[in-house]
């Protein structure tokens, strides 16, 4: 909660300092738009850390999480200020973002696939997580209110929030069978992904059919990095903590819009 003051203060006291004073020449003071968001992570994996009282510590380099492309509806809310000056809250149902393992962990360990470490690509799919990503930008958008075509420039920031975690269906089978005599009984006990606030920079343009109903599409970029933790647990130990790790996910999506919308 902390992180969403800090970033949504500057721009609730941009909306308040504009409020009073927002004109257009056309008399259109608000915009929505309906669409459908893409989003592609171009984050790659950052490295697995963790502690065992079993196990003993780890760090591999060359391993970690990825999460792959999704889609989802979206919706933009515009306040315009001016003519060339809009604030813009865009929203949209949260997308299951799907998280995918990437090289090994727990090399040089013995009991682990013998010597070779549990390789996460073998678990599969690891799990899927929701993703409320609400954002806040300030827009400038070229031409005039009579202008068919109005590209337009914009930043702003990025609240991301992850819930709902789900484990893929048979990562604690798989975990089990690279353990020596597969006896421990491992499960993933609990998985935390932290919030986080992100910049965010997006590129994009209006198509006017008339002075209320417009087209719209942009392309948006947000340096969004965020922090996985994760317990496994064994069952046969009377659910000892076997391994406690962490590790940094890089997400950095580009998304791209298309939407319909309507000026009031």
């Amino acid at each position: 909660m902390k992180k969403l003051t800090t970033a949504l203060l500057p721009l609730a006291l941009l909306v308040t300092s504009f409020g009073a004073q927002a004109a257009t020449s056309d008399g259109k003071t608000v915009g929505v738009s309906a669409g459908w968001l893409h989003i592609m992570p171009q984050g790659k994996k950052q490295g697995v850390s963790g502690t065992s009282a079993l196990l003993g510590s780890d760090y591999s380099g060359d391993s970690g999480f990825e999460i792959d492309n999704s889609d989802t509806g979206g919706l933009l809310f515009d306040y315009y200020v001016n003519d060339n000056v809009s604030l813009e809250f865009v929203a949209g149902y949260p997308p299951k973002m799907k998280i995918d393992g990437k090289g090994s962990i727990l090399k040089g360990r013995p009991t682990v696939n013998g010597g070779n470490g549990l390789d996460l690509a073998s678990l599969g799919e690891v799990g899927e997580v929701d993703a409320y990503t609400p954002v806040l930008l300030g827009k400038y958008q070229f031409g005039t209110v009579e202008s068919k075509f109005r590209p337009f420039v914009g930043a702003g920031f990025m609240y991301a929030h992850f819930s709902n975690f789900k484990l893929g269906s048979d990562v604690n089978s798989r975990l089990n069978s690279s353990v020596v005599g597969g006896t421990l009984g491992l499960n993933v006990s609990k998985v935390d992904i932290d919030d986080a606030v992100a910049p965010v920079a997006t590129i994009g343009a209006d198509y006017n059919f008339n002075k209320d109903w417009f087209a719209t599409a942009s392309v948006t970029y947000a340096h969004l990095k965020t922090r996985a933790k994760l317990d496994i647990n064994s069952s046969t130990l009377q659910g000892t903590q076997v391994l406690q790790g962490e590790s940094d996910i890089e997400i950095n999506p580009i998304v791209t819009y298309l939407g319909v919308g309507y000026r009031f």
